[in-house]
């Protein structure tokens, strides 16, 4: 009688019922397909994608930072080289003001190399690739190297300006698409760590030509042009490694249109299988990428200026500028030569300039960790960063002030020859904090696929032409001013940290629609 009664019930159970319970399945599947579509993808860090970055940035950042470091610590040397060199080419003998140009020219034609590297950058990542590009940018390495050898042998110092241009090139290239190789193979929650990677490897390699210049290596009057050679062993280290890393699954689904190729990559760069829940939410994610780039046009760099583009425009090249005006490349390329100026003797420039070196070195590999940490996003690290650079500059003016003026008191002058070196780390953790490793990867969160490319060279292109000024205006300005050179820096310090306040969005964690949002949120009126 029971089970007659139970049947009874079932039977009569109204269609209703079946259909609210259908209702809800289809519910509960949209919105998993709804999760899949608007939450960012988060994985593991994965062996190969630790393996893919590290070739990148120990070929690539590698050469970028220890072109900058490599003559800083042999400068007296170099500029011996070049005064001898054009006796013999002129029969004339330089002044100490000519000697300074074209020392400060063999500087900054790295910059304008790098400048011309970054806004080809993005051509040629859509055309060869993230990892092709990568693999051809070498060439630029090893004809650099063998100039600057060349020019030593041959004693024809504008040979050596070339080969530093070349290798400028080179540092372009590479600055603009690692980070941009990078972010598109790595987890969302592993792209602020990874993206600072780069950086961290030039800071390190600062550090290593700053070492190698020291008179107990390399830097003597005879040894020094060995130090340029050293770029070979990163160039050659990553043609080989690079056969061992498949190319970005984003370039291949959304420039290429290779759907199969992409998630054939994907899986291997997660170590995971395509039914894999993760896996489909990362390809939803890039399908969409991949269809918005097919119904919208590629983006060229008029296209930028555009109403739509011109805000976030504004804001990838902003960081990257501000990044040179703080004129940390000045400490970098200069670091020596201002220790000097703040009455440091013997090898104590030397010495200051290694710690500063190490400096950087330990306060990036921190930032590593502060920039996924919870309590911190890109936004809050830039302002702490950039208000920090802002205290230094106005503090190191001080401290070079004390030191080279007569006000009757040796202990006056001594505090401010060695308070010049704390001033100057204070103004290199504030830089390492934030300022040196967010504006690579700023660029690639805040720009679809179809833009990302060609945004990146600009606002890459627009760090080196800041550095290319910068570094040929320096030490005009600094014969010219003094130590009150520094202000100039923390003037534009001063206005970038306005501009982070009122206008700059946090990107952690988030898509490119949800940053478009939270852009246009806080985007002036005007645009």
């Amino acid at each position: 009688m029971y089970s007659e009664i139970k049947m009874s019930e079932i039977s009569s159970d109204p269609p209703q019922t079946l259909l609210q319970d259908q209702d809800q399945q289809q519910q509960s599947v949209s919105k998993d397909i709804q999760q899949l579509e608007d939450e960012p993808s988060k994985g593991p860090l994965t062996k190969l994608v630790c393996w893919a970055s590290a070739v990148a940035t120990l070929g690539s950042s590698f050469i970028f930072g220890y072109s900058i470091g490599a003559v800083n610590a042999p400068e007296k040397h170099i500029k011996n080289w070049i005064t001898s060199n054009h006796f013999e080419i002129f029969g004339t003998i330089l002044s100490d003001e000519a000697k300074n140009y074209i020392f400060g020219s063999a500087v900054s034609i790295f910059a304008l190399g790098a400048l011309i590297g970054a806004l080809i950058s993005g051509k040629l990542a859509d055309k060869f690739g993230r990892k092709g590009t990568l693999h051809f940018n070498n060439v630029f390495a090893i004809i650099g190297s063998f100039l600057m050898d060349y020019a030593f042998y041959r004693r024809f110092y504008f040979i050596f300006h070339l080969g530093r241009f070349i290798i400028g090139l080179n540092a372009g290239i590479g600055s603009s698409v690692v980070p941009m190789f990078i972010t598109e193979i790595s987890p969302s929650n592993w792209r602020g760590a990874l993206g600072t990677l780069p950086q961290l490897v030039v800071v390190s390699t600062i550090l290593f030509a700053q070492i190698l210049g020291m008179k107990q290596l390399l830097g003597t009057a005879t040894l020094w042009p060995y130090i340029f050679d050293v770029t070979l062993i990163p160039a050659i280290f990553q043609i080989i490694a690079l056969f061992f890393v498949p190319e970005s699954p984003k370039y291949t689904l959304v420039i290429k249109g290779d759907e199969e190729q992409a998630l054939k990559d994907l899986c291997q760069y997660r170590n995971s299988h395509e039914n894999n829940p993760a896996i489909e939410r990362e390809m939803v994610e890039i399908k969409k990428e991949a269809e918005a780039f097919k119904n919208e046009p590629k983006i060229g760099f008029r296209d930028l200026f555009r109403r739509t583009l011109i805000w976030p425009t504004f804001l990838a090249c902003f960081l990257q500028a501000s990044q040179q005006l703080s004129g940390i490349n000045c400490a970098m390329f200069f670091s020596t030569r201002i220790f000097t100026e703040a009455r440091l003797e013997g090898d104590w420039p030397i010495y200051a300039t290694i710690i500063m070196g190490i400096t950087n070195v330990v306060q990036t590999s921190i930032s590593l960790w502060l920039v996924e940490h919870p309590r911190f996003g890109r936004r809050l690290l830039l302002l702490i960063g950039t208000i920090g650079m802002l205290i230094g500059t106005i503090t190191l003016t001080a401290s070079i002030h004390l030191a080279t003026r007569d006000y009757g008191e040796d202990l006056l002058k001594s505090i401010g020859s060695y308070s010049a070196i704390g001033f100057v780390m204070l103004f290199v953790i504030s830089f390492a904090t934030g300022p040196g490793s967010i504006p690579f990867f700023y660029v690639n969160e805040v720009f679809a696929s179809n833009a990302r490319a060609t945004a990146s060279s600009l606002a890459t292109g627009t760090n080196w032409t800041c550095n290319f000024i910068v570094a040929l205006a320096f030490l005009p300005l600094q014969q010219a001013m003094g130590e009150y050179v520094f202000l100039i820096f923390s003037g534009f310090l001063a206005a970038s940290v306005v501009i982070i306040i009122l206008w700059l969005p946090e990107t952690k964690g988030k898509t490119v629609e949800e940053v478009e949002d939270a852009m246009n949120q806080r985007k002036p009126r005007c645009c």
